[in-house]
């Protein structure tokens, strides 16, 4: 997991001091004694309680991804067999880094905007990660899986259900720009600097950004 927290800390240059294995957990039954039940069937989960002396975090990522991405990594071969596991653990990892670096500068987040920017992080991740790895023509196929083939827990709250849905449809269309704008997905400057400047944007300037770019 620290591995792909580097990823996300290079790519948007947003270092923190929190290291993701350190709040690590992957015992099914703690995540759920600790998970409000509307969200007890997710396989990651970030868990936060808010104090007067800051932010207690752990990071439920259930140990058969875990153990799947050790067996198969994505960072030396990203492919169908392993991008769900890869998906699902950059989700936790993008939710953990951008709370943490968010709350470095004393900037709050709200629960849409981390499933916005974990969209887009996941998006990103995977498909610098193939071009890297020499498939630079996948970005069609990353898009499809992430936003067009989407399905939801039957048992979804309404308000969560809708959060996910609003991101969804926000990040698949500023993906979708991305793909437009930079068809390679290389490590160019203004590529990698139209992420750096989203992600230090507001929920609000995010939204914005994306509608004018539409």
């Amino acid at each position: 997991m620290t591995q792909l927290q580097n990823h996300l800390v290079q790519l948007y240059e947003a270092p923190t001091d929190y290291n993701i294995d350190d709040f690590l957990i992957t015992n099914a039954q703690l995540a759920d004694r600790l998970t409000p039940s509307g969200q007890r069937h997710n396989d990651e989960r970030m868990l936060v309680l808010e104090s007067e002396d800051g932010l207690d975090i752990s990071v439920y990522i259930d140990a058969e991804t875990l153990a799947q991405l050790a067996d198969d990594d994505p960072l030396n071969a990203l492919h169908e067999g392993n991008l769900a596991a890869f998906m699902l653990a950059l989700e936790g990892v993008s939710h953990f880094h951008y709370l943490c670096w968010n709350a470095a500068y004393d900037k709050s987040v709200t629960l849409f905007e981390l499933e916005l920017q974990a969209e887009v992080d996941k998006y990103v991740a995977a498909v610098t990660l193939l071009g890297a790895q020499g498939n630079r023509n996948d970005a069609n196929s990353v898009h499809q899986r992430l936003f067009d083939r989407v399905h939801y827990h039957q048992d979804l709250p309404e308000a969560h259900l809708a959060r996910y849905q609003h991101a969804n449809y926000y990040a698949a269309k500023y993906c979708h720009t991305l793909k437009n704008r930079f068809p390679h997905h290389d490590q160019q400057p203004p590529f990698i600097n139209e992420l750096r400047r989203f992600y230090r944007l507001t929920q609000n300037e995010k939204i914005r950004r994306i509608e004018g770019a539409a």
